[in-house]
């Protein structure tokens, strides 16, 4: 019985992602680029500003600061 939930879910989540794949390509076919590109710009913007807030988090305590390391040491 929790399989089928979980699947039912992930079918939901499917659908939903979809409808909105459409939904933004037709936004941005029927809108102009400035107006569009304003809400990228925003939420472009608050991705850098929550990895800012997340390595200066890390900075304040010591198990942070070992977790730190362990990022910088990726080669990404």
């Amino acid at each position: 019985m929790r399989t089928f939930k979980i699947n039912s879910k992930k079918k939901e989540n499917f659908k939903e992602r979809i409808w909105f794949i459409k939904y933004w390509a037709n936004f941005i076919k029927t809108h102009p680029d400035k107006e569009w590109s304003k809400g990228q710009a925003i939420l472009i913007d608050s991705q850098f500003q929550s990895a800012r807030y997340f390595y200066k988090s890390l900075e304040n305590n010591s198990e942070g600061r070992k977790i730190l390391k362990q990022i910088l040491k990726l080669k990404i």
